[in-house]
């Protein structure tokens, strides 16, 4: 077997190791939510409220697309942290997912190689 086939063969074990990586990451049973977290200063709109001269009331949003619409929520207090783990649980998966889409061109790649040189011609 020559030189070249074994490189591409072993390239190809590797991308497996990391696809496992990958859906095992994927499989996991973390809880995702979707969208991105931002902390604004806003002004509340109550009249004598100290925040009429300058926004200065905390808020964390939530923001996501839904149908075509960005789609914000207002984040209470209390779930703050624990949406800013979810919301990083849910970049981590998008990112993975990608990478994975990635290895996958790249091994179909290196199979068309390997059987191209595996073929032999009939004369």
């Amino acid at each position: 077997m020559s030189m070249k086939i074994i490189n591409e063969k072993e390239k190809i074990y590797e991308l497996e190791r990391e696809r496992k990586r990958f859906i095992k990451i994927l499989l996991s049973n973390c809880k995702l939510v979707e969208g991105s977290l931002r902390d604004l200063m806003v002004r509340c709109g109550r009249k004598g409220c100290h925040c009429e001269k300058a926004p200065i009331h905390s808020v964390t949003r939530l923001s996501r697309w839904e149908n075509g619409k960005l789609k914000n929520k207002i984040v209470r207090v209390a779930d703050r942290e624990l949406l800013r783990k979810l919301a990083n649980n849910y970049k981590e998966h998008k990112k993975v997912l990608g990478d994975l889409v990635k290895i996958n061109a790249e091994e179909i790649t290196l199979l068309k190689s390997v059987l191209k040189l595996k073929t032999v011609k009939y004369e």
